[in-house]
């Protein structure tokens, strides 16, 4: 089966990203990477991972409350 091509328009701002430390020789941590944090901090590319997640049903709006919650959050 074969999902739907993705539009990568939304990473277009990485070309004008600034130069950061991202190391690969030691022990990798995205958390620690300054180009991850970069990326995820641009408002499309936000726009772009809630989309996907609301849209897969990974996370869900409970009207009643007005909040966001993961799919198998059963607080």
């Amino acid at each position: 089966m074969r999902g739907k091509n993705i539009n990568y328009d939304f990473l277009n701002c990485a070309r004008k990203m600034p130069p950061f430390r991202h190391t690969t020789s030691e022990t990798f941590d995205i958390t620690q990477s300054e180009v991850a944090r970069w990326l995820v901090s641009q408002p499309d590319v936000m726009q772009k991972i809630f989309d996907m997640a609301a849209n897969h049903k990974m996370i869900s709006y409970d009207q009643t409350t007005r909040t966001w919650r993961g799919a198998d959050n059963n607080d």
